[in-house]
């Protein structure tokens, strides 16, 4: 299996957070500042976290990971329901340091003063407006944690500040034959599609 050098952090602004949802929200999500008291819940990554991440060799702005490959294949694929791992790579990630992640699952959203339905909004704008809040609001978090909109896995987006405490174990094609079988069953699992290997 073909080991890469990988740069786990794209080049350019790390402060924006776009989800990419399947489903829009059915609740109002109002524009950040929040109009209510806040009590944020963090989150803690601990040293030798495995993160994964399915990307382009391509510039991108912030780095979205998840803790299993299922997650990661939803949350790219999901919108679409056909896995096309044609150009893309799939990263392993260890965490060097404690990661310290803002709880936007469950109770989490609205103690930072939003709601969860944030994850799954359409509305990218808005989504990216909360990402800056919480950026400049939270200066020790590391980035966010959420659930996926596709199958409420947990899935991460790091910011800037993550970068140092991130080492690339691993990467490897997406298409890679020894990743097939686990990527067939997660199709299989989910009622995606994955062209012939």
């Amino acid at each position: 299996m073909g080991r890469r050098h990988c740069r786990p952090c794209a080049q350019g602004s790390w402060a924006a957070f776009s989800p990419k949802p399947a489903l829009l929200a059915v609740v109002r999500i109002s524009p950040p500042p929040p109009r209510r008291e806040t009590r944020p819940i963090v989150h803690e990554l601990g040293t030798g976290t495995q993160l994964l991440r399915i990307y382009s060799p391509e510039p991108r702005g912030i780095l979205y990971a998840g803790l299993t490959l299922s997650c990661c294949l939803v949350e790219c694929f999901g919108d679409t329901g056909v896995i096309d791992a044609q150009g893309r790579r799939l990263a392993f990630l260890l965490t060097t340091c404690p990661l310290q992640l803002l709880e936007l699952r469950g109770r989490g959203a609205m103690r930072a003063g939003s709601v969860a339905a944030l994850a799954s909004t359409a509305d990218r704008d808005l989504s990216q407006d909360w990402s800056r809040h919480f950026h400049a609001t939270y200066l020790q978090i590391d980035g966010v944690i959420y659930s996926s909109a596709h199958n409420e896995e947990a899935a991460v987006a790091l910011y800037e500040r993550a970068e140092a405490d991130l080492h690339c174990e691993m990467d490897y094609p997406l298409d890679h034959r020894l990743l097939r079988s686990r990527i067939l069953k997660i199709a299989n699992d989910h009622a995606m599609e994955a062209p012939p290997g």
